[in-house]
């Protein structure tokens, strides 16, 4: 026997080994932790659609209190979408001008009972903080959307449906800020009731152009 024949046979006894030993893939047994994880996720979603739900019903009742004259039929009152709530989108951005400037893209979604989006009418408030490392919020910004306004900011493409508005940004000092946190109140045009949101947003910041 050749020492190449040697060689080649080593190997693949070798390799054979690795495959009836270490090399055996491991199998994951299900245990009673995964069952309740799936039982935590179902339970919320539930909560979650029933809270949704009745934010739908209030602003019905609030709408059909306003128009008791007008008689509509029960089925279609039923089935006619009203707003639930009012969600920050994953969408919304912070982009880095300098040390203490930045620009807040903010992306909202009005939502039906059933988290569907619904277009909205009314007046918009927000207010941004800053958040440095070490440091309390530092108010940065503020912004109230009228009606009109807020209908110009509806956005709807590839990117989903939306409404964006854009607020500048500036806080004192000359520190990086990594994020901003945003409270948003939206009040209905139709029944007065008002829907709070807030959320957290990264700033991003922005590589200067290659000359």
């Amino acid at each position: 026997m050749t020492s190449r024949s040697f060689t080649c046979m080593t190997f693949a006894a070798a390799l054979a080994l690795a495959f009836t030993t270490g090399c055996q893939p491991r199998l994951l047994v299900p245990n009673s932790a995964d069952g309740l994880r799936a039982e935590l996720v179902e339970r919320t979603r539930e909560r979650d659609e029933f809270r949704a739900r009745v934010a739908e019903l209030e602003t019905k009742n609030a709408e059909l209190a306003l128009a008791r004259d007008v008689k509509l039929d029960p089925e279609a009152a039923e089935a006619m979408p009203a707003l639930a709530g009012v969600a920050l989108s994953s969408l919304s951005t912070g982009r880095l001008v300098d040390a203490n400037h930045a620009t807040l893209a903010l992306v909202l979604e009005p939502r039906d009972g059933l988290g569907r989006f619904l277009q909205f009418t009314g007046t918009l408030r927000a207010s941004v903080a800053v958040l440095i490392p070490g440091r309390d919020p530092l108010p940065a910004g503020s912004s109230t959307v009228t009606p009109k306004a807020l209908r110009d900011a509806y956005r709807s493409g590839l990117l989903g449906t939306h409404y964006t508005l854009e607020i500048p940004l500036t806080w004192e000092g000359a520190e990086v800020a990594r994020a901003v946190s945003i409270s948003v109140e939206f009040t209905d045009a139709l029944t007065g009731k008002s829907y709070p949101c807030q959320g957290t947003v990264p700033i991003i910041a922005v590589a200067p152009a290659a000359r």
